[in-house]
């Protein structure tokens, strides 16, 4: 999947899913991360928390 996905709600065709799934599992795995990492930063962002935690209640997780 040579393109990067940026808006959340974009989904992917049935031809891309499967061209990732042809994918070795370790380009798979680095592909996943990567991803993981930029979806952190979406839920990080102070903004997005903030709505987030607004209709959430919070945090799930308490310390």
């Amino acid at each position: 999947m040579p393109e990067t996905l940026t808006d959340v709600a974009q989904a992917i065709s049935l031809a891309q899913r499967r061209a990732f799934l042809q994918l070795p599992l370790e380009e798979r795995r680095r592909q996943l991360a990567a991803q993981a990492e930029r979806m952190v930063e979406y839920y990080e962002f102070e903004a997005e928390r903030t709505e987030r935690e607004a209709w959430q209640g919070r945090d799930i997780v308490q310390s």
